[in-house]
């Protein structure tokens, strides 16, 4: 449904308003409501909630001119999040695609705050290895994985390693392992389809 068609059908609807809805009509409030806020119709005991959608769909459709976007990201029951340069806040209900790529961009550790995000959404935010690793190290273990060095010989190998002034640990050393093999695959990816 486009925005046009969206805007006819509820002109429609509020036709109908002081007289009540028919069965069609309430199905066709119930279509309005999924089409343009995305998110799911609840039906209470009283007639008055169908009348309260078309109301939140009339008033949406005004003030934003547009259909709500469909988001690929929704938090975790519960959670918000704030982006502090503009002050915005967002949940569920006005979280977009652009906002939740932003905030994972200066923030990838956060999701885990997400309970949907695409499969590529590192891709998205350009991020592939995590801001914590050392983008060096990361690449030397993938080069490794490649040659086809097994990760128990790479765990021998760097058992002890000293990244700066700080020894590598058993679990940082496993993330490393991760970001490598996610890397070495991706790349592998890459010229499988360059072919």
């Amino acid at each position: 449904m486009m925005y046009q068609e969206a805007l006819l059908l509820a002109d429609e609807l509020k036709a109908r308003f002081d007289t009540g809805f028919s069965a069609s009509a309430k199905e066709s409030i119930v279509k309005l409501y999924v089409e343009v806020l995305r998110k799911d119709f609840k039906r209470t005991n009283c007639n008055d909630c169908y009348r309260d959608a078309l109301i939140e769909v009339c008033n949406y459709l005004k003030r934003e001119k547009k259909m709500k976007e469909k988001c690929a990201y929704s938090l975790l029951a519960g959670v918000i999040i704030q982006d502090f340069e503009s002050g915005k806040i967002y949940t569920n209900a006005n979280l977009t695609d652009e906002a939740a790529e932003n905030y994972l961009k200066k923030y990838p550790k956060q999701i885990q705050m997400f309970g949907q995000k695409p499969d590529n959404w590192e891709e998205r935010i350009g991020k592939i290895v995590p801001e914590d690793l050392n983008e060096e190290l990361v690449s030397e273990i993938a080069e490794k994985l490649k040659e086809g060095v097994t990760k128990r010989q790479i765990r021998e190998d760097y058992k002890g390693y000293l990244l700066g002034e700080k020894k590598l640990t058993n679990k940082l050393l496993e993330s490393y392992l991760k970001a490598a093999s996610e890397k070495a695959d991706k790349v592998e990816d890459d010229e499988k389809s360059e072919e």
